[in-house]
């Protein structure tokens, strides 16, 4: 029997509306778990290559420095300030990565962009999330008279002393100023400790990639302040 003219154009109408569900299925299914989706934002770029296949994104290949890269040139102009980054000090091993958070004035939560590559797989992959603002918790709440410095305390217990009062509450400034780290510390290879009497800082630092703060009130992060590096000498190239 012979489908007429209007029974075609109904069968296809059905199997469009089909397809159409099905697409849609399949599109929820991509992005479901995924707490942040940068191709429904008008502020967050998605890098070029990335494919959402939840709960991540992913891109075939070691891309996880390009990726950095870019977000750190491209968030800029979309009004997002970098309030921490962190990477990987050996780029080759598996897992190696990045952990960035940036802010953005009218919006009461942190973007955070991780990323990192898996050899098994040979795919990076991105993890797009909303996060509460980072705290910055003071830890030194007293006057110190006195700064004791060791610069390699791994070699040597002998430590310079710093009494310059204004040196000492811009370096307590910025230490209390720094926020909490993430859980997942990546320690820089240089060391040096800050003696404030009752109280001690261990100070891991990259002079391009940041500088961690470690005591027994929990760890901190800063960039590379210039300044940090120049009042507590902790480093040689200042």
């Amino acid at each position: 029997m012979k489908l007429g003219k209007w029974a075609w154009l109904i069968l296809c109408i059905v199997l469009i509306v089909f397809l159409i569900g099905y697409l849609q299925q399949k599109q929820q299914e991509k992005y479901k778990g995924l707490e942040l989706i940068p191709e429904q934002t008008e502020d967050i770029p998605l890098y070029r290559g990335l494919k959402a296949e939840s709960p991540v994104y992913k891109i075939k290949g070691n891309r996880w420095m390009d990726i950095i890269d870019f977000y750190d040139k491209e968030l800029p102009k979309m009004g997002w300030s970098n309030i921490t980054t962190q990477t990987s000090q050996d780029s080759t091993e598996d897992g190696a990565g990045f952990i960035s958070n940036w802010e953005k004035q009218g919006t009461n939560w942190v973007l955070s962009i991780s990323g990192g590559y898996f050899k098994a797989t040979d795919q990076t992959e991105v993890i797009f999330e909303k996060r509460e603002a980072l705290k910055s918790i003071k830890w030194i709440e007293t006057d110190v008279t006195e700064v004791c410095v060791n610069e390699q305390p791994d070699r040597t217990d002998d430590c310079f002393s710093l009494t310059d009062q204004q040196a000492i509450k811009r370096i307590i400034e910025l230490i209390n100023s720094a926020p909490e780290a993430e859980n997942q510390q990546i320690y820089y290879d240089e060391k040096s400790v800050i003696d404030f009497g009752t109280f001690k800082i261990t100070v891991y630092y990259d002079l391009e990639k940041g500088i961690y703060l470690v005591s027994e009130r929990g760890t901190k992060w800063m960039k590379p302040e210039r300044e940090f590096f120049q009042l507590t000498r902790i480093s040689k190239e200042y």
